[in-house]
């Protein structure tokens, strides 16, 4: 679905790519977003392509009235030159990627509707791999997104930030509260890392008491702000909760780019969680 490009240069793009007879596109172009939204329900699209144009004056609110009504569906930003700030700030909002007007051609389009497809596809099989508990991906499942994600990053030469966090005493909770308890206190983490991280990130348990979360798109700035909320929201739900066995928290984070040409997700998200260990083992030496 294409909303907005009063220029056409969007979908004349998408036309030439998409041409039959090979291929089959099914294009549905809407000229603003109040035609967008019911329109949604009745197309159920694939991929968003959303001009930034018909989201002023109120670019957040109207970006994120988009990404209410397809939470699930990507969504790539096209923009003018002159509003590459603007689309940059869409990724920390949801949107998948952006394309400038001015250099929209097939293989731009081609790259960026294969990684949105891809990306559809691999959720679609890791929302089977979904915690019970709380709701987070599994390990597998962020294994899955992981490996995925950093396909993606590398192609367009990007980088992420992986944090982990890891409930110390959750085997002494459990035994001293039980088990009601104990979930209580894994759906309280999880509530703090959802109110920590973007819905275009990628949130797990990967362990009884492991957690991690893959902020894609992350700068070494970025990660730095965004480790200091976590810890301060997990310092939070430490103090409030009302348990007689507090919880003992602890993290650990780390970087990848596009540089580690070698690195596997997996080993990346080894190293980062064993950063966990050693802090633990730490934390038992100075007890």
């Amino acid at each position: 679905m294409l909303a907005g490009d009063s220029s056409g240069s969007a979908a004349q793009a998408l036309r030439a790519l998409y041409s039959a007879p090979e291929h089959a596109l099914e294009l549905t172009a809407v000229s603003s977003v109040t035609t967008l939204i019911p329109t949604l329900i009745v197309v159920d699209p694939e991929i968003i392509l959303l001009d930034l144009a018909v989201c002023y004056p109120h670019l957040k609110e109207t970006f994120r009235r988009v990404r209410r009504a397809a939470p699930h569906v990507p969504l790539i930003v096209l923009a003018d030159e002159t509003q590459k700030e603007d689309a940059k700030l869409t990724l920390d909002e949801g949107a998948l990627d952006y394309v400038l007007r001015e250099y929209i051609n097939g293989a731009t389009l081609s790259r960026v509707l294969r990684s949105a497809l891809e990306r559809n596809t691999v959720e679609g099989l890791a929302d089977l791999l979904r915690d019970p508990v709380t709701g987070l991906y599994t390990r597998e499942g962020m294994l899955t997104l992981g490996s995925n994600t950093m396909d993606i990053a590398r192609r367009s030469r990007g980088s992420m930030a992986l944090f982990c966090v890891l409930v110390q005493n959750f085997h002494a909770l459990r035994e001293a509260e039980g088990h009601t308890a104990a979930d209580h206190a894994l759906q309280d983490v999880t509530a703090a890392l959802t109110a920590c991280f973007r819905r275009s990130d990628i949130l797990a348990r990967i362990g009884e008491a492991h957690f991690a979360a893959l902020a894609v798109d992350s700068t070494v700035e970025g990660a730095a702000i965004v480790r200091q909320r976590l810890e301060r929201r997990l310092d939070a739900v430490a103090k409030q909760r009302d348990s007689y066995v507090p919880l003992r928290l602890v993290t650990n984070g780390g970087m990848w780019t596009c540089s580690d040409e070698r690195m596997t997700f997996a080993e990346f998200l080894d190293i980062v969680e064993a950063g966990l260990r050693v802090d633990e083992a730490l934390t038992q030496v100075r007890a």
